[in-house]
C-alpha cells in the first residue's frame, strides 16, 4: 500500500494544473462464479457497500481528459445454500483511472464518458456462515490482486471558477470474467466535488 501511495503522490506532484476530486457512493456487487462445467450458480445475490475515491483529473485537450486516484471499495454479497444463509463483507483498496471525452453544455454542465481500469487488493474480508466468521485473507479468490475494466458516465456542474459538483455511474468487470473462478462485477453510483488548482 505504501508503494501505491508514493506512486500517486509522485504523479500528482508532477502535474502542473489539475482538478482534485473527492467522491462518496455505493457499490452494488455481483459475485459471479463459473465452475469447471461452465455453470454459473445463482445462490449469491448482490449486496451494497461503500465506495470512496480521492484523486485528480487533468485535461489532455479541450475535449479529452484523464483521471487517476486512490479508491476504497466494499465488494459484498449475500446468499443461501439449502436454506443456510451466508454473507461476504470485504474491503478493497487500490488505484483507479479513466480516460475519455467530455461534452460541454449550457449552464456550465459537462458530460464525460470514460474507459476505466482499476487494480484493487483486499485489506480486510470475512464470510459469515453458520453463526461464525471466516477470515478470507488466506483465500486466493479474495486475497489476490483484482484487475477490473469498464466505463463511467459522469455529469458535472460548475459552481464557480474553482468548484464543481458531480454525479457518476460506473460499471466494472474483473478482466478474468467467465473463467473458472470468482469474479466481482460492481456497479457504483457516487456523488462528489472537484476543486481546481493552478
Amino acid at each position: 500500500m505504501k508503494k501505491i501511495t508514493l506512486l500517486l503522490l509522485f504523479v500528482v506532484s508532477s502535474a502542473s494544473a489539475q482538478t482534485w476530486n473527492l467522491s462518496f457512493g455505493a457499490n452494488t456487487t455481483n459475485y459471479v462464479f463459473t465452475n469447471s462445467q461452465g455453470v454459473n450458480p445463482t445462490f449469491m445475490k448482490p449486496s451494497s457497500g461503500l465506495n470512496m475515491t480521492l484523486g485528480y483529473e487533468k485535461s489532455i485537450s479541450r475535449r479529452f481528459q484523464y483521471d487517476l486516484g486512490l479508491a476504497y471499495s466494499q465488494f459484498n454479497a449475500v446468499g443461501d445454500v439449502q436454506n443456510i444463509p451466508f454473507s461476504y463483507q470485504t474491503d478493497f483498496m487500490g488505484l483507479s483511472g479513466g480516460i475519455g471525452p467530455k461534452l460541454e453544455f449550457r449552464n456550465d454542465f459537462t458530460l464525460m464518458l470514460k474507459a476505466r481500469a482499476a487494480v484493487q487488493k483486499m485489506i480486510n474480508g470475512n464470510q459469515f456462515l453458520q453463526n461464525r466468521y471466516v477470515d478470507l485473507a488466506s483465500d486466493d479468490q479474495f486475497s489476490s490482486a483484482r484487475f477490473l475494466v469498464g466505463f463511467s458516465l459522469e455529469l458535472e456542474k460548475k459552481v464557480n471558477s474553482n468548484l464543481y459538483v458531480y454525479t457518476q455511474y460506473q460499471h466494472l468487470d474483473t478482466i478474468q470474467f467467465g473463467t473458472s473462478t470468482l469474479n466481482f462485477v460492481p456497479s457504483t453510483v457516487s456523488f462528489g466535488i472537484k476543486i481546481q488548482s493552478k
